[in-house]
Order: structure tokens, then C-alpha cells, then sequence
């Protein structure tokens, strides 16, 4: 596929001003009146220069010989003029320009003072608009788009590329109409005056696009190695705060800090590489823009002499020129911004383009009946097959337990079953009906899981627990914490349910994190339960306590159990034994122990053979 634009990038950015169409166009307009009082503002000089020049007011019929934008101008200043002068009367005119210049002051900050407000509402809008709108795609990406990207990277941008869209290329694009209308306003007042020092004047603006045009690329260049090193360096900032007691266990303090160091490093020198060019754009545009005025003003004074210009003709002419440039310089300035909001958006639409790869089906279920067939399922998280035609089923009511090696495929059939993924070969059967038909969110919750790295939110108890199940009651919470043997200790802390249990939970033992998992589990009465290895990282007392829920959990429900330690699963209805991606041994614990194969090994390594008979 074809690299798409910088162009297609910067106009797919105004997407997110959608929403907020009216506020875009309100901010136009309050821009638009700002960009036509402050051009009205330089305008005053000509009538200040006429008294000062002791200048007449150009009679009608002069006015009416005058063509195209010199009548416009006569016009508009004669009307100026009957507003401010009082014939024979020095002192009154002089009043009158005093309040005209105070009214025209005063109504030029007020519209300036709303356009600013309309614009940082319409900006905070488009960047909560647009963090919303990642952040909703990025919780309905599947389980493989999280395997293969860093989490800083999504965290940078989410956070720093959201802003650098916003202020670089919706945010920019508003200020740089109001820039350009000045301008326009500026220049038709230039081109009324004398179209051919506005010629002499713009002349300069051919060197500004030669320069905008050479120096387009290396921002580019620049702006992506700057978003890519602040998103590594974020990364190595989550890293270590999810790692800190490895980092610090290990003494890695100095190779951490160091690593730091060097992605910041990076960003540092690309950013400096960056505002190089960027500052070095607008200098020189104002270098060229100087020149060109110096040259203006002796060409229009060489005018002035010649009787061929009128003095105050000049001087509004100077002014008009001399104000040009700062909103040239804006203008120069956003354009030149852009470019790193073209790389923003590209990261941003990274994760908005990404395709969902797990689909939901249609059809409604809200129970289970029978049994779950796997049918030839074959699965790899890329080329290579983690489960090589796999067959087997799960009778409803039983205890199914899946055992052995690291890496031999048996959580992956787990994360099967809940459709975290779908197969690459084969089929998954529910009640005879293929999975993927059933709609994802009734599917999902036809099952509770209680997982090995157990992960409680930073909030209460009580809405760790509620995720399960919104809308349990309070009893429900406490016959859930019964259940699960979690209800006394729970009673010990000081806040009881509404103990806050920090981030991950770490303010409670592994053992209770997993009694609560247990808990959000039960109080979503699923019809189906999966425990994935939930006791192979406790202590022999807390894993008792933890077994002991867990079987408490079992009466009367189908189970599915991902087990290291084989004494927990010796009563399962059916042990299945996997091995390389495929299941070698299945049969009960007995039958398995005089198999003598694989389980029989296991088991022994883990009771020194004490259970052979």
C-alpha cells in the first residue's frame, strides 16, 4: 500500500473539528471582526498624517473619477473623515479622533477577548473529543494489537500527539485564517494606495516560499524523530514504575537512569534541530521583509518629492507595510508548525485505522446447555502454531483441567474459549453453534475469570468487585466475599468494602487480591469459570485459602482450570495434558498416574513421587 500524504494527513486531522462545526465558524467570525478592527486601527493614521500634513478631504467629484480600489479607499476615508472632522473647528476633530481611536480600541480587544474564549473552548473541545475518541478505539483493539506495541507508545500518544494535533494543525489553522484575513485586508489597503510599491513590497514573498518549500522536509524529518524518542522515553518512564522493585532489587538504578537519559538525549537533539529551522524561517522572511521596506520607502519618498504621491499617502502606506509582516510571520511560523502536526496525526491514526480483527456475531445467547467442542482448532499468534489440531470437549457441569509445560499451548486454549482470539484452523463450538456467530458481549458473559497476574484498579473494593456485575446488590457483594473467603478480612480494614487498595492493588497480599478476583468473578454468576494457573504465585498457606474459594466456587458450575500445581486439579472430572501444542494424555488423575507418561512425570517432580504407584 502507497504511503499516504502529509496532505492527506493534515486534512484528515479537521475530522475531529466536526463535532464542534459551529463553534469552528463562530471563532472565524469573531476572528474575522478582531483581523478587520485591527486593519481599521492603521487605517486612523491617514486622517492623524491629514492633520498633521494640514491636508484637504479629496472633493466628491474627485472621488467619482477614481476607479476600482482607489475609489473604495476615497470613499471609505471621506466617510472617515465626516465622522471625525469639524470644518474650521481643530480642536472638536481632535475630540473626535480621541473617542474614535478609544470606541475603535475598545471593540477591537473585546472581539478579540471573545474570539479567544470561542477558540480555547473549540480547542479543549477537539483535544477531549479527540483523546475520547482514541481512547474508545483503543479499548475495542483485539489482544494482538497490545502484543505487539509498547504501552508508552500508546500512552504518548494519547497524551503528547493529541496535543501537538490539536495545537499544530485544528488550533494553527484558526489562527492562521485570522492571520490571513489581516493580511488580505492589509494588502487590498497597500494595492489602493499604490500597486506598484505593493509589487516592490511582496517581492520578498518569493524567497519565503523557496525557503518554506527547502525547509519543509527537514521539519518533517525532525517533528518524527521527536514524537517517536518522547514516546520511547515515556515508555522507559512505565517500565520503571512497573518494574521499580526489580530496578531496585538489582541495583539497576544506573542503567535505568542511564537508558533515560539516553531516549531524552534523543528528543532533545531532534528538538533543537527542530527549532533551528523553525526560528531560522521566519528570521529570514523578515530579513527579506525589511529590504523590501527599505526599498519601498525610498522609492515612495522619490514619489513624495515628485509631487507623485501624497506624504500621508506614504506614511499610511509604511505603517500598512510594517504591520503586514507580524501576521506574515504567524503565517509563516503555522505553516512551518505544521508539518509536526502531520506527524502527530499520522501516530494518532495509527491506532484509529487499526482493523478489529475479533468481530461480533449477531446471534443472541444467554445460556449454556450442553457442552464446548473444539474441532481441529489450530492457532499461531504469528507464523508459528502454538495449537496444532487440537480436539476435545467441555460437558456442561464438569471440571476440566488443562495441564503442562510453560509454552505448551494451555492458556492460549483459555483465551480461545473467551474469544480474546479466534482460531487460525478449525472451529470452537458452543451447543453446536460456531462461536464467532454469537454476539461478543453475551457470549463474554457467560464466563468468569480469575487469571494468575490478577489486576484490581486503584479504587474501592467494592468497585473492583462491581466490575463484574454493575448491578449487583450490596448482598450480593457480601455473599460474593463469602464465597470467596475474602468477607472477614475485608471486615478487618479500617474502611471495610470501601477500602481504596491502591494501584494493581498493592496495599494487599497476593493471596487477598486473588480472593477479591474470585469475588468479581462469583458476582457475575457466570455459567462458566476459568481459573488460569490463579494459585502457582502464592505461599502453601495463602494458596489454601485461595483453593478452598475456589472449590467453594465449583458447586454446581462448569470449570475450566489452567493448572501448575497438580494437586489442585487430582478430583477433575478430566484432565487434558499438552505438550507442545497438542494434547498428548487425557483421562482422570488416576488413570493418567498409570499411563505413565507426561502427567505421571509431572506429577511426580512435584510430589518426589510419593503418588506413584
Amino acid at each position: 500500500m502507497a504511503e499516504k500524504s502529509g496532505s492527506y494527513y493534515f486534512l484528515k486531522s479537521f475530522s475531529f473539528a466536526k463535532p464542534f462545526v459551529g463553534l469552528f465558524f463562530l471563532t472565524i467570525l469573531l476572528n474575522t471582526i478582531f483581523s478587520s478592527l485591527t486593519a481599521a486601527t492603521v487605517a486612523t493614521i491617514k486622517p492623524i498624517f491629514e492633520l498633521i500634513f494640514n491636508s484637504q478631504i479629496l472633493p466628491e467629484a474627485e472621488v467619482g473619477k477614481l476607479g476600482g480600489l482607489a475609489k473604495i479607499k476615497a470613499e471609505f476615508f471621506s466617510l472617515l473623515k465626516s465622522l471625525i472632522v469639524s470644518p474650521n473647528n481643530i480642536q472638536n476633530t481632535l475630540l473626535n479622533l480621541g473617542i474614535f481611536i478609544i470606541v475603535l480600541f475598545l471593540l477591537k480587544n473585546l472581539f478579540k477577548y471573545l474570539g479567544s474564549i470561542s477558540n480555547a473552548r473549540l480547542e479543549e473541545g477537539i483535544v477531549r473529543y479527540i483523546r475520547n475518541t482514541l481512547f474508545t478505539k483503543l479499548v475495542s483493539l483485539d489482544l494482538s494489537y497490545y502484543n505487539t506495541t509498547q504501552s508508552g507508545n500508546i500512552i504518548s500518544t494519547l497524551t503528547n500527539d493529541v496535543n501537538v494535533v490539536n495545537s499544530t494543525t485544528v488550533s494553527a489553522f484558526t489562527g492562521l485564517l485570522r492571520e490571513i484575513i489581516q493580511v488580505i485586508l492589509y494588502l487590498l489597503l497597500l494595492l489602493s494606495i499604490s500597486p506598484y510599491l505593493c509589487l516592490i513590497a511582496f517581492s520578498s514573498s518569493i524567497i519565503t516560499v523557496l525557503i518554506l518549500r527547502i525547509s519543509t522536509n527537514y521539519l518533517r524529518k525532525y517533528a518524527n524523530r521527536m514524537q517517536v524518542a518522547m514516546a520511547d522515553f515515556t515508555n522507559v518512564v512505565q517500565e520503571t514504575l512497573n518494574g521499580i522493585k526489580i530496578i531496585k532489587g538489582y541495583n539497576f538504578e544506573n542503567k535505568i537512569k542511564d537508558k533515560f537519559h539516553e531516549k531524552t538525549q534523543r528528543y532533545y537533539r531532534s528538538s533543537i534541530k527542530f527549532q533551528s529551522i523553525i526560528s531560522l524561517v521566519p528570521s529570514l522572511n523578515e530579513i527579506f521583509a525589511i529590504l523590501a521596506l527599505v526599498v519601498v520607502f525610498l522609492v515612495g519618498g522619490n514619489f513624495v518629492l515628485q509631487n507623485k504621491m501624497r506624504a500621508e499617502d506614504l506614511m499610511l502606506f509604511l505603517f500598512a507595510l510594517f504591520s503586514i509582516m507580524s501576521p506574515i510571520a504567524t503565517i509563516v511560523h503555522n505553516v512551518s508548525q505544521f508539518q509536526r502536526g502531520i506527524v502527530s496525526t499520522q501516530r494518532v491514526f495509527s491506532i484509529l485505522e487499526q482493523n478489529v480483527q475479533i468481530h461480533s456475531g449477531s446471534k443472541k445467547i444467554d445460556s449454556f446447555e450442553n457442552l464446548i467442542e473444539f474441532k481441529n482448532v489450530s492457532f499461531g499468534y504469528n507464523s508459528e502454531l502454538v495449537l496444532k489440531n487440537i480436539n476435545f470437549t467441555i460437558p456442561k457441569g464438569k471440571k476440566i483441567a488443562l495441564v503442562g509445560a510453560s509454552g505448551s499451548g494451555k492458556s492460549t486454549v483459555v483465551d480461545l474459549i473467551v474469544r480474546f482470539y479466534d482460531p487460525t484452523e478449525g472451529s470452537i463450538l458452543l451447543d453446536g453453534t460456531d462461536i464467532r456467530e454469537f454476539d461478543l458481549k453475551q457470549y463474554r458473559k457467560l464466563f468468569g475469570i480469575v487469571s494468575q497476574d490478577i489486576i484490581l484498579f486503584n479504587d474501592t473494593i467494592r468497585n473492583n468487585i462491581l466490575i463484574g456485575n454493575p448491578d449487583a446488590t450490596e448482598q450480593d457483594i457480601i455473599n460474593a466475599c463469602k464465597v470467596s473467603n475474602s468477607y472477614f478480612f475485608i471486615m478487618k480494614l479500617p474502611q471495610g468494602l470501601d477500602t481504596v487498595v491502591g494501584e494493581r492493588g498493592v496495599t494487599l497480599s497476593g493471596g487477598e487480591r486473588q480472593r477479591i478476583a474470585i469475588a468479581r468473578a462469583i458476582i457475575r454468576n457466570p455459567q462458566i469459570l476459568i481459573f488460569d494457573e490463579a494459585t502457582s504465585s502464592l505461599d502453601s498457606e495463602s494458596e489454601k485459602v485461595v483453593q478452598e474459594a475456589i472449590n467453594s466456587t465449583l458447586k454446581d458450575k462448569t470449570a475450566i482450570i489452567v493448572a501448575h500445581r497438580l494437586s489442585t486439579i487430582v478430583d477433575a472430572d478430566e484432565i487434558l495434558v499438552f505438550d507442545s501444542g497438542q494434547i498428548v494424555e487425557k483421562g482422570k488423575h488416576q488413570e493418567l498416574i498409570k499411563a505413565n507418561g507426561i502427567y505421571n512425570k509431572l506429577y511426580s517432580l512435584q510430589t518426589n513421587g510419593t503418588s506413584i504407584q
